[in-house]
């Protein structure tokens, strides 16, 4: 496995440990079981999904569903990483609790078996390219080898509940091409979700999606699925299905990512 696919969730909690960060960039999901478990217990550690924004932080918009709880606000946020993160990791790394939380994380990676270990290097390596970036939770992504707008509408509640509802369209007409949704009971356990399967995909109602002056992309609209099944990388909900999700989301200012083209073009 990646040293530093397996390292970044541990520098992640360092990092949101050090900045007092609410939410972290997603790191890529892998099915290892080391990695579920380092995963797991970065996320663990993260503040509660309701605290108040940090510097840097602003809500992109709202998803209000229902996922068996009663109708919920799932946020959806910008993260602006500060152009001084290096520094202020530093001052953190250098304190008696900088190091108690490198300790710690090497305990959870002894206990996973994985003959790796973290040091402070590692963590100002991964943390500083992050530096001045900006990470958005929602967004559109233009895949020009498909002709489509692949768009994320991601928001976590206040109880830690996380919910992804994903739109293709086609980039030429906006006209909706497919939908998919999941719901993520616990934000500490990242791989235990329910997912819409295909044959059962969401019903999706788009009442706006247009492109704003300055490139970015509004959306509004509801969505409903029935008998979302655990996710073939659950392991706490195996077996188990959600019933019934149905909800309405309305974002303003979508950023757009182009996907690199093949050979550079």
């Amino acid at each position: 496995m990646n040293r530093t696919l397996l390292l970044l969730p541990f520098a992640l909690a360092l990092l949101l440990s050090a900045c007092g960060s609410e939410q972290a960039p997603s790191t890529t999901s892998a099915p290892a079981d080391a990695m579920r478990a380092a995963v797991d217990a970065a996320a663990a550690n993260l503040p509660p999904p309701d605290a108040p924004l940090q510097p840097g932080q602003s809500v992109q918009g709202l998803l209000e569903a229902d996922v068996g709880k009663g109708v919920q606000s799932f946020r959806s946020l910008t993260t602006r990483v500060a152009d001084d993160i290096g520094e202020q990791l530093d001052g953190k790394l250098d304190t008696g609790a900088g190091q108690r939380a490198i300790d710690d994380a090497n305990r959870r990676l002894e206990a996973l078996g994985t003959g790796t270990r973290i040091g402070a290097d590692d963590v100002r390596g991964i943390v500083g390219g992050m530096a001045g970036k900006t990470f958005h939770d929602s967004e559109v992504r233009r895949i020009d080898i498909i002709r489509t707008l692949q768009v994320t509408l991601k928001g976590t509640a206040g109880d830690g509940t996380g919910l992804d509802l994903g739109l293709s369209f086609n980039d030429s007409t906006l006209a909706l091409d497919s939908a998919s949704v999941s719901v993520r009971p616990r934000m500490d356990s990242m791989f235990d979700f329910y997912e819409s399967a295909e044959g059962a995909l969401p019903e999706v109602r788009i009442e706006r999606f247009e492109k704003n002056p300055d490139g970015s992309y509004a959306i509004a609209g509801s969505f409903s699925a029935v008998n979302l099944p655990a996710s073939q990388l659950a392991k706490k909900l195996a077996g188990k299905a959600l019933p019934r999700v149905e909800g309405r989301f309305d974002f303003a200012a979508l950023p757009l990512k182009e996907m690199p083209k093949f050979g550079g073009q």
